[in-house]
């Protein structure tokens, strides 16, 4: 009797894989997902702390750029203004604790082509009273009465004026101003610009 066939029947490898065959098996692929997820969620949370951080440091540009801005504005605007009394009051005059500053602007009245007086030679002064103050969202601007005629910048806080009627150790042209361009991150800190410096009017 032929045994041969049935011994190697017996010693067959059956269902399971054989030696050089293509494929994988549930565990190998459970185990292969789970570490392409593990992959793809520290991909992820790198993604999401780059963006972060791009984004701060853009904020972080746009404050300092406003912060800058707003003294270059002011500088630019005082620069056109000068001591001088009218109704009563000296002009420049800080106001509202210092939080706001009151000038007045020489200006071409008889039309001259100059701000003074063809004949006399007196400065002329535009009869208007100017404002410089920020708003409840803190936004820098030039005021005409009530009407805001000029912006000089964006995220001011803690906005302070001087002049030599404040501190005699001023010059008598000299005006001194202090503001923080700030901008929460809401991450439990604010981005800020400090500016400290002054403008010497014209006369």
């Amino acid at each position: 009797m032929n045994l041969r066939p049935r011994v190697s029947l017996c010693l067959g490898l059956g269902p399971s894989r054989r030696r050089g065959e293509a494929g994988f098996t549930f565990v190998e692929v459970a185990i292969s997902l789970a570490i392409f997820a593990m992959l793809l969620a520290s991909v992820f949370s790198i993604m999401v702390e780059t963006s972060s951080f791009l984004r701060d440091n853009e904020d972080d540009v746009v404050v300092q750029a406003e912060g800058n801005r707003a003294f270059q504005r002011f500088a630019d605007v005082l620069r056109k203004s000068g001591r001088v009394t009218a109704g009563g009051f000296s002009y420049p005059r800080v106001a509202n604790g210092g939080a706001e500053l009151e000038f007045k602007v020489l200006s071409d009245l008889d039309g001259n082509g100059f701000a003074y007086d063809g004949a006399t030679g007196a400065l002329e002064w535009d009869p208007s009273v100017y404002t410089l103050k920020t708003d409840g969202s803190g936004n820098l601007d030039v005021y005409n009465g009530g009407t805001r005629i000029y912006s000089l910048g964006r995220f001011i806080q803690n906005l302070r004026f001087e002049t030599i009627a404040e501190d005699s150790a001023l010059h008598l042209k000299e005006i001194r101003i202090a503001y923080e361009a700030r901008k929460p991150t809401g991450k439990g800190f604010d981005l800020v610009q400090s500016v400290s410096a002054s403008v010497h009017m014209r006369n």
